[in-house]
């Protein structure tokens, strides 16, 4: 985990929405906000599916990365349809 925040500590903002298990158990202890909290970078914010979808519409990023497992997917289209416009 540590070496998961370091790598997320290189962008220059991170919203992190909510994590949980794929096909594996749970980690006990493990919650988003442990993950931000481990996280070293001063624009960080914990945030819901439909605040990226506001955030993308208001701040029009130069540059975007969605990483990410599980229904992130379904953010592709309409992150696009907010980028194309």
């Amino acid at each position: 985990m540590d070496g998961f925040a370091e790598v997320l500590a290189m962008a220059d903002e991170l919203l992190l929405m909510e994590i949980y298990p794929a096909r594996e158990l749970p980690i006990e202890g493990v919650t988003s906000s442990w993950l931000l909290d481990k996280v070293q970078l001063e624009d960080k914010r914990l945030v819901s599916p439909e605040a990226v979808l506001e955030y993308v519409k208001n701040e029009q990023p130069e540059l975007l990365v969605t990483v990410g497992a599980g229904d992130i997917d379904r953010l592709v289209k309409p992150l696009k349809e907010i980028l194309e416009k």
